[in-house]
């Protein structure tokens, strides 16, 4: 596919762009509800306001959701970008692969803070999970950016990584896990992500959820300095607001230096 984008600055995407559509559209259709009770088509004061109350709730909420979403896809996650590709150790002349790479912040991020290795991405290139997700978007990003040269993308499953065991020196993953629905399927990702690391590779891995699942997973396949990384009162108020459902922090955990490969 030609690259037409003329974009001159880099874009990141929208991340779950159906949920933030159906939060706003379910928070204007609730708030339409409330016309008949603010034009007084309600009969009496007292139910025209009880039942406007409901509605009200309900589209506050909804549309606080969508602009928390929309915030944490076009504010914050560049923000904290950085501060997850800091608890890797370069020298400059790693190879990183990114898992769920996207439209590329992570892995262009990795390829900035590299001399002489490569940045490779991997992804199935689901729109759903992110607005307009393709690899040519990915590398022009990469190009906006200055690391063209240093970003290699390929299309492949989390589950099926296409690389030989201990080919790289770290392996990153920013909110791409848990589409994965079964738990199972969560292991043999994180298994994966073990086969290709090297003795003493560093994995992050970020996620709105499942946090305590990839812990525990790690710790299964030998992994040490296990550390849950970027928690904060923020987070843990977004995740109580969506039950549970949405907390953005991450994992990080180093292969153990004389470990055998899992299988």
């Amino acid at each position: 596919m030609a690259n037409t984008d003329t974009t001159t600055r880099p874009d990141y995407g929208l991340d779950a762009p159906v949920l933030v559509r159906t939060f706003f559209l379910a928070g204007v259709g609730a708030l339409l509800l409330l016309l008949p009770a603010a034009f007084g088509v309600l009969p009496g004061r007292l139910w025209g306001f009880l039942l406007a109350a409901l509605p009200l709730v309900c589209a506050t909420y909804l549309l606080g959701m969508g602009c928390l979403l929309l915030y944490f896809s076009r504010v914050s996650k560049l923000r904290e970008s950085d501060q997850l590709l800091d608890l890797i150790s370069l020298s400059g002349r790693e190879h990183i692969l990114d898992v769920g790479c996207g439209r590329g912040l992570m892995l262009v991020g990795a390829a900035k803070r590299l001399r002489d290795g490569k940045a490779f991405g991997i992804d199935l290139w689901q729109a759903e999970d992110q607005a307009d997700n393709r690899p040519d978007v990915t590398l022009n990003n990469a190009r906006l950016e200055g690391v063209a040269a240093r970003i290699e993308v390929q299309t492949a499953d989390m589950r099926r990584l296409p690389f030989p065991d201990q080919s790289f020196d770290a392996v990153v993953s920013h909110w791409a896990v848990h589409n994965l629905r079964n738990a199972k399927e969560r292991a043999r990702a994180l298994a994966e992500m073990h086969r290709v690391l090297k003795p003493a590779g560093q994995v992050v891995l970020a996620d709105i959820e499942h946090h305590a699942e990839y812990a525990a997973g790690f710790a299964r396949l030998g992994f040490t300095d296990i550390q849950h990384v970027g928690a904060s009162w923020q987070t843990t108020f977004l995740s109580a607001l969506l039950f549970g459902r949405f907390c953005p922090t991450a994992v990080f955990a180093r292969k153990s230096v004389t470990q055998s490969i899992s299988k």
